[in-house]
């Protein structure tokens, strides 16, 4: 992961933590506190999986290229 993924996650862990922290210490009944925490939860998972599809699809385009790269470098050079 690159340092920009490693600042984004960081991001993210810090979101859902002050989330968490912010819903336990609200003067709510236990069940819309349940379903508000569940709510943000869902909410940074969510944000969580969509960016590390964006590094896999980065990824795979990477290595695509990178493949693309040496078989052409087979064909100049090797064959």
């Amino acid at each position: 992961m690159n340092d920009s993924g490693k600042t984004l996650a960081g991001i993210l862990l810090g979101l859902a933590a002050g989330v968490a922290i912010g819903l336990l210490l609200a003067p709510e009944k236990g069940s819309d506190l349940r379903e508000k925490l569940n709510d943000s939860l869902k909410s940074v998972s969510d944000d969580v999986k969509k960016k590390v599809s964006s590094q896999i699809d980065t990824l795979n385009e990477k290595k695509s290229k990178l493949k693309q790269d040496a078989e052409q470098f087979h064909e100049d050079f090797v064959a």
